[in-house]
């Protein structure tokens, strides 16, 4: 280094920009609080207090991967950051508005949205009020979004067509029922007045109907809904074809103090985006079921279950 350069070094200040922080799963939460906060400034109208339900989410494919198996606990926390968001907001007006029936939340890997490069510490999050439609991707449509050269939440438009390669497929898709008692506790799904050991809810994208199923005995079947299973009171009967008959065990071992699934279906069961391995049904293979845990069957049907 020449003495010009040492001298130009020591007059001139150093650009000392903070690098992005990393991804953590507390920042992806408040990324997705702040586009809710941003939501409700901009959807509530009158008395009625609106707001978006549904959350499209884009990760770096390395952050999207390192970030995946800790994504059920990150929505759970969100969604209880918002029941406690809008009971802060609620007395401000008349009514709370929701318009659609279950908070969305899909994750994907990206490396590039609208012209705009995703690096590694990126967090892209859209807002919208009731999802984006399965094969629109030649329309425009309004979102709550926040561009890198404003940083800044915003009703936008949003080119659904910057959409087709990111791959939101099902492991990294949520969903959670609203409930209009906007519980404090953050229990997403209302308890049941019924007594048991555990709660289980499901959506039929079938039907496009809501079930719950309480568990009140210490083992039950989950299986598909055929006459031949009507009888037995201990079975959850799921009206799908992508449902195994039958298709997986849950039960509370007394002995562990803990709720435990076995997989027996030819098609894939996932606990929190944890491959099950297929057990014979003569020899069960226990695995630990966590409370709150997400059961994905078939890659197509999730159950919530909520051990009492």
């Amino acid at each position: 280094m020449t003495f010009l350069d040492r001298l130009k070094k020591a007059l001139l200040p150093v650009d000392t920009a903070a690098p992005a922080p990393d991804v953590t799963n507390t920042r992806l939460m408040n990324e997705l609080l702040a586009c809710f906060n941003a939501s409700v400034q901009q959807e509530s109208v009158g008395s009625s207090l609106l707001f978006n339900m549904h959350y499209l989410i884009i990760l770096h494919p390395d952050t999207y991967n390192a970030r995946l198996s800790s994504l059920p606990v990150v929505v759970k926390e969100t969604v209880k950051a918002f029941y406690k968001r809008l009971n802060d907001l609620k007395d401000q007006y008349g009514e709370v508005s929701p318009v659609s029936v279950n908070w969305q939340f899909k994750f994907g890997p990206g490396v590039s949205f609208s012209n705009e490069t995703i690096e590694p510490n990126d967090i892209l999050v859209i807002g919208t009020l009731t999802g984006l439609r399965e094969g629109s991707y030649q329309q425009t449509t309004k979102a709550t979004a926040k561009p890198k050269r404003t940083n800044v939440f915003d009703r936008m438009d949003i080119n659904l067509e910057t959409l087709r390669n990111i791959d939101f497929n099902e492991t990294g898709s949520f969903s959670v029922r609203f409930s209009a008692d906007l519980p404090t506790g953050g229990d997403s799904q209302p308890k049941s007045k019924q007594a048991g050991l555990a709660r289980i809810s499901y959506h039929l994208p079938e039907q496009d109907t809501d079930e719950q199923f309480t568990m009140q005995v210490r083992e039950i079947v989950i299986a598909r809904k055929e006459p031949e299973n009507m009888s037995y009171g201990n079975y959850l009967l799921i009206d799908s074809l992508y449902v195994s008959n039958p298709h997986a065990r849950i039960r509370y071992n007394e002995s562990a103090h803990q709720f435990q699934i076995a997989s027996f279906s030819r098609n894939e069961t996932r606990v929190n985006e944890r491959i099950i391995p297929r057990s014979d049904l003569t020899d069960p293979q226990w695995l630990e079921l966590p409370n709150q845990a997400q059961i994905l069957l078939n890659g197509f049907i999730t159950l919530h279950f909520q051990g009492d």
